[in-house]
């Protein structure tokens, strides 16, 4: 089965599962409405993805046939503080409508 109809397959009750861009979507515009920014890892616990596919679909919801979203990117520096003995950076993302 291709990757398209893996998609478009639908539940028992005749509705489209979600995508994984449809899931990011939501989750992140409902962060948004409280005013929150969510890092990879967290958006991964949330929604159970991996980060790499998470970070792919933000890409996607830039894009003007997935919405075009203001996807903002921006360091969350005490976290980074929380990590030693790494310099690895530690962003967060906010999508907006």
């Amino acid at each position: 089965m291709s990757g398209e109809r893996r998609k478009r397959r639908v539940e028992g009750n005749g509705e489209r599962m979600p995508t994984q861009l449809d899931v990011v979507r939501q989750v992140m515009l409902l962060a948004a409405q409280y005013g929150s920014w969510m890092t990879l890892e967290e958006l991964s616990r949330k929604t159970k993805f991996a980060e790499t596919s998470i970070s792919a679909q933000l890409r996607h919801l830039r894009k003007e046939k997935h919405g075009a979203f203001q996807v903002e990117k921006r360091r969350r520096e005490w976290q980074e503080a929380l990590r030693r003995n790494t310099r690895e950076k530690v962003w967060e993302y906010q999508v907006r409508g």
